[in-house]
């Protein structure tokens, strides 16, 4: 034992500490310990980027198209693909008058990043043969906290399905961007066909899954049915729809995306992820009105 203070027990008695020991030593010490605690608290709740009241509400994910009246039928927007290479830097884009609209109505922003150029781009970053995915997700980590960026979705696909090696790679990617961006509050989601994108592993951190069922209801039953066989919970998994993908309307079925509506509410899924809400109308004939009718 040290040299330290030391308190003797009488023989036959009981250990009392004097009561100007306990002012001078004891009392200081708790106090500074209290505040500690309390200080700490404060500091998980401030860089905390998660809104309990929001939440609990369905999410409504959009593609595209922002502005006031689509922030008021949605809760995360994500404006666009954010451009990188294969060695993991990524393009410059300035997103403040953005980030600062939506979050004024409540809005949390997502970058997403398109996987249609895998080959350049997904494939040799996520290889990290050069230390290229560690350098994609430490850029990334900057992006979000200097653009105050709420989130992280990946749209890596690859049409005649994921090898079991494009799947580790594709999972790790996944798995080391939730660690590096879940201490920061941000969360990390993919675009999902089912195409064996992510192993287990993966479905266990990330935060949800976009189901790219874009066609019918037969289809969006099947990618559903598959994810559920995966593992993936109702709360992680929101079903997708097409508020059109061409300029002539192509995609656009308001029947068909209130019959999803009502299926993510009616059977408990986290909610619904709408592409590309640039194309729908701002008016009852709205799929996002549709939805956020049903949904809200």
């Amino acid at each position: 034992m040290g040299r330290g203070l030391q308190l003797k027990q009488p023989i036959g008695g009981d250990l009392r500490i004097p009561a100007t020991w306990f002012k001078i030593v004891l009392l200081p010490i708790m106090l500074v310990a209290i505040m500690l605690l309390a200080s700490g608290c404060q500091s998980v709740r401030a860089t905390s980027h998660d809104n309990p009241a929001a939440e609990k509400r369905p999410k409504v994910v959009c593609f595209f198209g922002g502005g006031q009246w689509r922030y008021e039928r949605m809760t995360h927007f994500i404006p666009g693909f954010l451009a990188f290479d294969g060695e993991g830097n990524l393009n410059d884009w300035d997103l403040a008058d953005i980030v600062t609209e939506a979050h004024a109505n409540g809005v949390k922003v997502i970058i997403s990043f398109d996987g249609e150029h895998w080959e350049d781009n997904f494939l040799p970053m996520s290889s990290n043969e050069d230390g290229s995915r560690d350098r994609f997700i430490r850029n990334l980590r900057a992006f979000c906290i200097k653009q105050n960026i709420d989130g992280v979705d990946y749209d890596w696909e690859i049409g005649g399905g994921f090898s079991p090696e494009q799947q580790k790679l594709y999972s790790d990617l996944v798995i080391e961007t939730v660690r590096a961006l879940r201490p920061l509050g941000r969360t990390v989601s993919i675009d999902a066909y089912f195409r064996d994108e992510i192993n287990a592993e993966a479905i266990e951190v990330i935060d949800w899954l976009q189901l790219m069922s874009y066609v019918d209801m037969d289809e969006m039953r099947n990618m559903v049915s598959y994810w559920e066989a995966r593992g993936v919970p109702r709360e992680k998994i929101l079903i997708g729809m097409a508020a059109g993908w061409g300029d002539n309307g192509e995609g656009f079925d308001l029947s068909l995306a209130a019959a999803k509506a009502r299926y993510a509410q009616e059977q408990g899924y986290a909610g619904v992820m709408l592409f590309r809400t640039d194309l729908d109308a701002e008016s009852g004939e709205s799929i996002l009105e549709t939805v956020d009718r049903i949904l809200h």
